[in-house]
């Protein structure tokens, strides 16, 4: 019976530490600290009795102790925060963080049971009251309350607006969806205001970005892996609008007469043109300060523009011989008239070979009918009226200048050599023609 009644007395040690260690959890007062040594010593002695009543159940006792681990208690200004392992280098690095933050903090050695799953990392940073800028729900930056992240992003955006002279009807908006939270975190990761502005401003030049436990570390990283460009560019986009008026200047149109009296060739201003005025009323959009688009809502006319007048000449006064070779090459590849190659077909011109691009000139005064692309096998082509029942031709070119109803003088530019239509290498495909019949080139040049 006497072992009995040991044992009945142990159980009421154990329970009376047990319960004072959960006191100690609950209240989180340095008096409670205290007590709970007490305890410790009055679960110990519990213990050992245990071992001398019961030798044999010494085994038991030994496992429970192997899944026991030891642990701090850590208290903050009194209060209880958590628990972290009896370990020198998690003291140590709590104490580097508590002497930077100028914070106090006490802890007390205990042995119990915890999950493995018990995040002891959070309490060893720490944890305080903040709050988190995220953009689309993601966490970007931590500082210290709801107002200084709001004053981080007034400072944001009034950074990365354009300032644009004049305007009217500004607005500035973030174009993603951008949200502040209250979080607890571990103290390292709240930055103050203007350091939390300068790291979404500047990230690759801010040195907090530099924390590996940041968000905004992980951002970075993230970033860097695509471009490096883009890394150093502000880690939050403002699209901006501004109404601006400008005064723009209105061309004048040009007006063509026909006169007989001069030259084909000559032009003469007979009024000249001035341009206009007017007031548009443009709606900008800015990213980040640059502009993206500028689309004009509104435009009142200030002054109407004078349109100039031209009389152009049309007395050609050609078929006088003083005609001009057509290029600057003169080796003939193919001649006018029959061939001897390719079944003896009909040649209605000449050819002549010369380097792709190189200039084709008006053999004479005359006024361009069509210009462009002909269907017929002649590709990009030009036919002059020369006046006179006469015509020329000018096939395969590689790209037109002149254009349909122009006036063209003799040896000025209207194209230059290519191969396009049905042709073989770059060449020039030259015709003259007499009231529609095709003649021999080589009596005009």
């Amino acid at each position: 019976m006497k072992w009995k009644a040991a044992m009945q007395g142990v159980k009421r040690a154990l329970a009376t530490a047990r319960q004072e260690v959960q006191a100690t959890h609950s209240d989180g007062t340095v008096r409670a600290q205290k007590h709970l040594f007490a305890s410790r010593s009055r679960m110990l002695i519990a213990g050992a009795t245990t071992l001398v009543v019961f030798g044999g159940c010494a085994g038991a006792v030994s496992m429970h102790a192997l899944h026991t681990k030891s642990w701090l208690q850590v208290y903050r200004g009194g209060q209880y925060v958590g628990l972290v392992p009896d370990n020198a280098d998690v003291v140590s690095g709590m104490q580097r963080i508590a002497d930077g933050y100028n914070i106090a903090f006490q802890t007390v050695p205990v042995r119990t049971d915890e999950a493995p799953t018990y995040s002891w990392q959070k309490v060893a940073s720490f944890p305080t009251q903040a709050a988190v800028i995220q953009v689309n729900g993601k966490p970007l930056v931590y500082t210290t309350s709801k107002s200084s992240a709001q004053t981080v992003l007034q400072n944001v955006k009034a950074a990365l607006a354009p300032k644009v002279k004049g305007a009217t009807q500004e607005t500035s908006e973030f174009a993603d969806r951008v949200s502040i939270a209250e979080v607890s975190v571990g103290i390292e990761q709240i930055l103050q205001a203007t350091d939390a502005t300068r790291l979404l401003l500047h990230p690759s030049t801010t040195h907090i970005a530099g924390r590996a436990a940041s968000p905004v570390a992980s951002l970075l990283k993230a970033q860097h892996s695509i471009s490096t460009q883009s890394a150093a560019s502000p880690l939050l986009t403002v699209r901006s609008e501004a109404t601006v008026t400008k005064s723009v200047s209105v061309p004048y149109h040009i007006t063509y007469v026909n006169d007989n009296t001069l030259a084909t060739g000559d032009e003469k201003v007979v009024t000249h043109g001035q341009p206009g005025q007017a007031k548009e009323q443009v709606r900008e959009t800015f990213e980040n300060g640059v502009l993206k688009q500028a689309k004009v809502v509104s435009r009142t006319t200030v002054q109407q523009p004078v349109t100039e007048v031209v009389h152009r000449g049309t007395n050609s006064g050609v078929a006088s011989g003083n005609w001009v070779w057509p290029t600057d090459g003169t080796t003939i590849t193919s001649p006018f008239g029959y061939r001897s190659f390719g079944g003896g077909e009909f040649h209605p011109g000449i050819d002549i070979g010369v380097p792709m691009g190189t200039p084709i000139y008006a053999t004479n005064n005359g006024t361009v009918l069509s210009a462009g692309w002909n269907s017929g096998g002649y590709g990009n082509w030009v036919e002059i009226d020369n006046g006179n029942g006469i015509t020329t031709v000018f096939g395969h070119m590689s790209r037109v200048v002149a254009h349909s109803g122009q006036t063209v003088s003799k040896g000025e530019v209207i194209g230059y050599s290519g191969e396009s239509g049905d042709a073989t290498g770059p060449h020039l495909h030259y015709e003259v023609r007499v009231n529609g019949t095709p003649v021999d080139p080589m009596k005009y040049t």
